[in-house]
């Protein structure tokens, strides 16, 4: 190990060879925006930078081993609101992966989830992939909103399918279908 410090000088706060263009780079390995699976690498409990909250901090994994993205979660904040979106992103991902509640972080790590994927631009950084929500893998969630429906007839019964089928074709005249 060396001290990259003491070698650039005081006006100098990055080494950045001439020529390559960082973006292009960082842009090579981003994932396509949408669902995707894979599974939780490593999760643990941070604090923060300013030392008066904590996260739980998610390194998330594509189910080829190629790609990582991580992912913060408040837990404790000053803000309240902050606090909540992160208590009920907690409460989403323990849906996913089948869990009444999640009391350790241990409980995620090597589990299968999927996110949904974002790219953004934040600041001076370059454009990365984003987690914005977590679900269950693509095996175990219906692949189609249609898909929904057969479940919740599954739940329902027959009967419930029926009377939705007769609402269908009894409210709407065939010629004014949208599509």
């Amino acid at each position: 190990m060396g001290n990259i410090s003491s070698l650039i000088g005081n006006n100098q706060q990055h080494i950045q060879p001439s020529g390559v263009d960082y973006n292009a780079v960082a842009n090579k390995n981003l994932l396509p925006a949408g669902w995707i699976d894979g599974y939780i690498e490593s999760a643990e409990i941070r604090d923060t930078k300013s030392g008066t909250g904590q996260y739980i901090y998610i390194a998330w994994r594509t189910l080829d081993g190629q790609h990582l993205v991580h992912d913060h979660i408040n837990i404790k904040n000053d803000n309240p609101v902050t606090v909540d979106i992160g208590l009920r992103t907690l409460s989403t991902i323990a849906r996913a992966l089948g869990m009444e509640s999640i009391d350790d972080t241990e409980q995620l790590n090597g589990r299968e989830i999927a996110v949904r994927l974002a790219i953004e631009k934040t600041g001076k950084w370059p454009v990365r992939n984003v987690i914005k929500a977590y679900a269950k893998t693509s095996t175990t969630r219906p692949e189609r909103a249609g898909d929904l429906d057969k479940i919740r007839h599954q739940i329902r019964g027959d009967e419930g399918r029926n009377q939705q089928a007769n609402f269908r074709q009894n409210d709407i005249p065939a010629d004014q279908i949208p599509f």
